[in-house]
Order: C-alpha cells, then structure tokens, then sequence
C-alpha cells in the first residue's frame, strides 16, 4: 500500500512539472531566395544553406520566390512566425534602400538580421577601345565631348549613385534601362552605350580583358581586380557596399537566434565558401547579430543622404 502511495505521489509530482523543451531546431529550415535561381544571391545562399543544415542537424530548404528586386519574399517573411524555420536570402539593399525610393510592405525595423556573407562587386564598366583606364577618364572624356553622356543601367540604385556623381562632376548620365547586370554587359559589349553599371555579371568579361573596369563602388578594392580603385579613391565621395544577406522575421528568441547565429557564421568560414566568393568576385563580408544590424542601420542611413544628395 505504501509502495503504490508513493508511485501515485511520484506520478502526480511529474505531471506537475513542465514538459522539457526540445532543443532548436525540430523541424527543416526554409530559406527563400528572393530572385531567380542561378544568380549570385541564390548559388550562394544554396552553398551556405547545405553547410548551415549540417551545423543544424536539420534540413534546410531552398525556395526560389522572385520579384520586385527581392521584395516580394521580404514582404511574405514579414507576416511569419519568428520561430527561426522561415528565412529570406536577398541583398541588402533591398532592406535598406528600396523602401526609401518606392512604397513597400516592409521597413528595416521589420527584420531580424540573421547573417551577411558577400559583399556585390559593383562597377562602372567600359570598353578597352574607349582607352579609358578610370570613370575619372570617362567623365573628363564625355565633358569635353558635350557634357552628356549614356551608361547602360538595371537598378534604382544605380540611377541614384549616377545622379549624384552628375551633380558632383558636371557631366549628365543618361541611363538606358536594362532588365540585369549581364545585360548590361551586353550593351556595353555590343557598342551600344559607352559605359555601364553593373552589379557583378561583368567580372568575368574584366578578368579577360574584354572589359574594363573602371571604378569600383564598395568601401575597398576588389582581390580579383586590385588596381582598380574605388570612386572614393577619385575623389568622388561616394559608395555603395550591397551584401548577400540571411533575414529572419523581427522578434527572434533569443535561444532560436544563438545557434543560427553560430551556424551561418561557421558555415561563411568554410573554405568551400571562401572559395565561391573567390569564383564570384565577392568581397569578403560576413557579420551576425547585433554587429550585422548596426551596419544595416548605418547603410539605410548612407542611402537616406545619397537620395538627398542625388536631388
């Protein structure tokens, strides 16, 4: 009798203790891509997200979900759980920039910032022919030509760095529309605007000499292109450092966010990725946490003074 008394009291004593929770994750991650496959964005967060699921010790899933310059997957992950199971791959300045040129669904203050690993090699890009060898020689080229010149374009970005090189230097750029980077290339390579912006599809046409890089736009130089400098190297005053970014919806435990933190910073230093920066021609970049928030923080604020300067 005692023996059964003390299993119920036992029995009653653990029901009323609290289930212990399983540590996260349960369950595969999402990441959706917010552009087509096979662009920079989406072969590299593929590369990271293999590398992140073993860390994980779960799957994680690779969605495409295209539109609006990554928008549209930002907008969805807004209306998310922040449980850690749904994330977006997309650059940086689709957060930071985008809702400050056009009405969006979605503000910088709407996301968790889980992971950077990549910073676009973005340039001004000319033909060898041209004889150029700096934007400084388009510039003073195209100013003693008529102080109007065109250059091949694909973002709102783009127009925007333009339109305050403009104001800086006296010359007007023209931009002529284009649908991607590597179209851009395309006209630049078919003769039909002089110069183009492209974000990175024109590295490998650099490398072989069939282009020529002319300025850079990030803070530093290029490793695969060292002697080309930046526009603030010429003096203009000016940059733009797009990253490869992980979000995740605003709120994150922190108990979910710790060890997705460690796992995509892991998975950034392996040398497999190292190597596809390399083969991308992206600038190392690779920040979590709090220490990746502050510098998207610190973007939006470059982007609202580049917008007035651009005016």
């Amino acid at each position: 009798m005692r023996k059964r008394l003390a299993l119920m009291g036992a029995a009653v004593f653990l029901l009323g203790q609290p289930a212990a929770q399983a540590a996260w994750p349960e369950k595969p991650v999402t990441v959706t891509v917010g552009f087509g496959a096979g662009g920079t964005t989406d072969v590299v967060a593929r590369a990271v997200a293999d590398l992140v699921s073993k860390k994980l010790g779960q799957p994680v899933i690779v969605e495409n979900r295209p539109g609006a310059g990554g928008a549209v997957a930002a907008t969805a992950l807004t209306k998310l759980p922040a449980d850690g199971y749904n994330l977006v791959a997309t650059t940086s300045t689709t957060i930071t920039l985008d809702p400050q040129v056009t009405k969006l669904g979605f503000s910088i203050d709407d996301f968790t910032y889980v992971a950077a690993t990549g910073e676009f090699p973005e340039a001004f890009i000319a033909l060898p022919k041209s004889g150029w060898k700096t934007l400084k020689d388009a510039i003073e080229a195209s100013k003693a030509s008529g102080g109007k010149t065109t250059y091949a374009s694909s973002t709102s970005l783009d127009r925007m760095i333009t339109a305050a090189l403009g104001k800086k230097t006296g010359l007007q750029l023209v931009p002529v529309p284009t649908r991607s980077g590597a179209e851009v290339v395309t006209q630049v390579m078919g003769g039909h605007t002089p110069l183009g912006y492209s974000s990175g599809a024109y590295y490998p046409q650099a490398k072989s000499g069939e282009v020529v890089a002319l300025a850079v736009l990030g803070e530093k130089r290029l490793k695969g292109l060292p002697n080309v400098p930046t526009l603030k190297e010429l003096g203009y005053g000016l940059s733009s450092v797009n990253l490869i970014l992980f979000v995740a919806p605003k709120g994150l435990p922190a108990d979910v966010a710790k060890p997705l933190y460690a796992a995509f910073a892991a998975a950034a230093a392996d040398p497999s990725i190292v190597e596809l920066m390399e083969k991308r021609s992206l600038n190392d970049f690779v920040a979590t946490g709090d220490e990746l928030a502050k510098t998207i923080a610190s973007q939006s604020e470059g982007f609202k003074q580049l917008l007035e300067a651009s005016k």
